[in-house]
C-alpha cells in the first residue's frame, strides 16, 4: 500500500475497504469507519484528519516519534485513540494503524478469515 504523495481523508476511507466487513457511516464532513457498526476510525474531511483506535503503547510510540503528525485523542479503559494529520503521515504506517484498529474491534472469526486470506 505504498504511495509517495500526501495521504488524503478520502484515500484513508478507500484503504479501509481492504478490511473485511467494514461499514462506512457518512456525515456531511466526516466518515465513521466501523466493523459491523463498531467504530474504529473517524475521518474529518475538511481538516484532513483521522482519529484511529490504538493500543496505549502504540499511541505513545507514535507521539514520541512523530509529534507533528500524531496527537493524543480520547482514551477508554481498553484503547487510546490517536489523531493523525493525514497529509503529514506515512500512508503505510497509517494503514498498519488502521488494520490494527480493525483487529481490536473485529471478531476472532473475522480476524482468522482475514489472516487466512492473506496467507498469514
Amino acid at each position: 500500500m505504498s504511495t509517495s504523495s500526501a495521504l488524503s481523508s478520502s484515500q484513508l476511507v478507500e484503504m479501509s475497504a481492504a478490511l473485511p466487513d467494514v461499514v462506512l457511516k457518512e456525515g456531511m464532513n466526516w466518515t465513521n469507519i466501523t466493523f459491523k457498526g463498531k467504530g474504529f476510525a473517524w475521518v474529518n474531511h475538511p481538516e484532513n484528519r483521522a482519529m484511529i483506535k490504538a493500543h496505549y503503547e502504540e499511541r505513545e510510540a507514535l507521539l514520541a516519534t512523530a509529534p507533528g503528525v500524531y496527537e493524543a485523542g480520547w482514551a477508554t479503559k481498553s484503547s487510546a485513540w490517536v489523531r493523525v494529520q493525514l497529509e503529514l503521515a506515512d500512508p503505510e504506517e497509517v494503514f498498519e494503524l488502521l488494520e490494527e484498529a480493525w483487529r481490536m474491534t473485529a471478531t476472532k472469526r473475522a480476524i482468522n478469515a482475514y489472516d487466512e486470506a492473506l496467507g498469514a
